[in-house]
């Protein structure tokens, strides 16, 4: 195995990382906008109980 191929699987191996931490921040807005979109329908959900 010559040093090119050596460096050629180093830079695969960081674009995998990142490629995959940029997936699981993804997701992790995803549920945090899902978490917000439940609060408010909560204290929406409270204000017409307040109301009535």
């Amino acid at each position: 195995m010559s040093d090119s191929d050596t460096v050629d699987e180093a830079i695969e191996h960081v674009r995998d990382a990142v490629d995959e931490a940029a997936e699981e921040a993804e997701e992790m807005t995803e549920e945090a906008r899902s978490e917000v979109d439940e609060a408010i329908d909560s204290l929406e959900e409270r204000i017409e109980r307040l109301r009535d």
